[in-house]
């Protein structure tokens, strides 16, 4: 492995163990691919995106941070007339001229989790954006976060970067993660560290979409308050090996934690979901919706748990998980876990793996219209019922155009 030696991590680190295919959370992970990323600083400025960059990024209405390389890029940012109740800033930036702001909200964003890829983004995160919606604020217009990779030759080929998303009691936000990329083989290691107070509410939207030439890994780790609710939206679409893990701690009562989630792979793509959601206080509610659309040889990961802590009394919880295979050679594997300690609660799964219904294809035949065009009315509906969910016309479009695209 070239990411790093352990002499290069801070003190606070413990050794960076390597996952290997014997851990089930990386059993289908591409470790020779993973073996070639080489974390750090990448050497190329933001002034050398090509054009196409901002084509591939949605026009929202609203602040936005663009970071490029795991660097805030200013000049493709928008901070200005930011509205009240809203703290936006640069990791960076916080950290320099904000040192109080910055420990207060970074004492929130240590993980759990201490497998290298989270190590390594915890040495070479050094900027990144930092969220605070105050207590009693609704911020309408969505808070978007765009991540561009540009990967090059150098020795250097993976870029770190952190978010910080902290919303106080009662308020509500909207964030949209973007993630996107350009040039040959490199990777992305993203980690999204998410802070709800008792009664906050936030609709958190990842657009992963980066080439098919790079490794995308990706943590949002979400701590939540009494009553409060996280809606988490992901479209993992693009990368040769795309993993978006999830852990969701259900820490006050009467929490609600609604998560679900569309991958549609082709070619040789694997993408991979693993995603916790720990009920760890009394009469909290947790959805997993998530559907896998499968192409030529590409595969499709869900690992999906649902860990009801002792005192947790009242846990209503339900996963699904549903896959459509377009081809012979695709593949989907899905594993519900479920721990239950526990009394009188309700826990459902289910999960599905099929293709396309030959007779909904031969009605659509009869009504003339053309066998590739059935396909894709068939394939559209499947995917949709989780893209009408997102509350934007925009990122509705966006995601529509690229199903398209996939979908030849």
């Amino acid at each position: 492995m070239t990411a790093t030696s352990t002499t290069d991590l801070p003190d606070k680190l413990t050794t960076p163990v390597y996952p290997t295919k014997r851990d089930e959370a990386w059993r289908y992970a591409p470790h020779r691919e993973l073996a070639r990323l080489s974390f750090g600083p990448i050497n190329v400025l933001a002034g050398d995106l090509p054009n196409k960059i901002d084509g591939q990024i949605p026009v929202l209405e609203g602040p936005r941070i663009v970071v490029v390389n795991g660097v805030v890029d200013h000049t493709r940012s928008d901070l200005s007339a930011l509205p009240s109740g809203l703290q936006l800033s640069a990791f960076a930036d916080a950290r320099r001229d904000q040192p109080k702001l910055f420990a207060a909200h970074a004492d929130r964003s240590i993980s759990s989790v201490n497998d290298a890829f989270a190590e390594h983004n915890r040495a070479f995160a050094q900027d990144g954006a930092i969220v605070h919606v105050a207590g009693g604020h609704d911020i309408h217009e969505p808070i978007h976060i765009v991540d561009v990779t540009l990967a090059n030759n150098n020795t250097t080929n993976a870029a770190c970067s952190h978010l910080i998303i902290r919303v106080d009691d009662g308020a509500s936000a909207t964030v949209v993660e973007t993630r996107i990329g350009a040039g040959g083989f490199g990777g992305s290691n993203t980690q999204t560290t998410i802070s709800l107070g008792d009664e906050a509410t936030l609709d958190h939207i990842v657009l992963q979409d980066v080439p098919s030439t790079q490794v995308h890994l990706s943590r949002v780790d979400v701590t939540q308050g009494a009553q409060s609710s996280f809606r988490g939206h992901l479209f993992n679409l693009g990368g040769s090996y795309a993993r978006a893990a999830y852990d969701v701690h259900l820490a006050g009562q009467g929490a609600n934690a609604d998560l679900s989630g569309l991958y549609f792979g082709t070619g040789e793509q694997t993408l991979d979901q693993q995603v916790t959601i720990v009920h760890g206080a009394p009469d909290c509610t947790s959805r997993q919706t998530f559907r896998g659309i499968l192409d030529h040889s590409s595969t499709g990961v869900f690992n999906g748990g649902i860990d009801v802590r002792p005192g947790a009394d009242g846990t209503d919880a339900e996963q699904t998980n549903n896959n459509l295979l377009l081809s012979d050679q695709a593949e989907a594997n899905t594993q519900p876990r479920l721990e239950i300690l526990a009394d009188d609660v309700t826990c459902k799964h289910g999960a599905t793996v099929g293709q396309l219904d030959d007779d909904a294809i031969y009605y659509l035949r009869t009504r003339g219209i053309p066998h590739a065009e059935a396909r894709k009315l068939l394939v559209h509906g499947f995917a949709h019922h989780l893209v009408d969910g997102i509350n934007n016309q925009i990122l509705q479009d966006w995601i529509s155009e690229r199903l398209g695209d996939l979908n030849g």
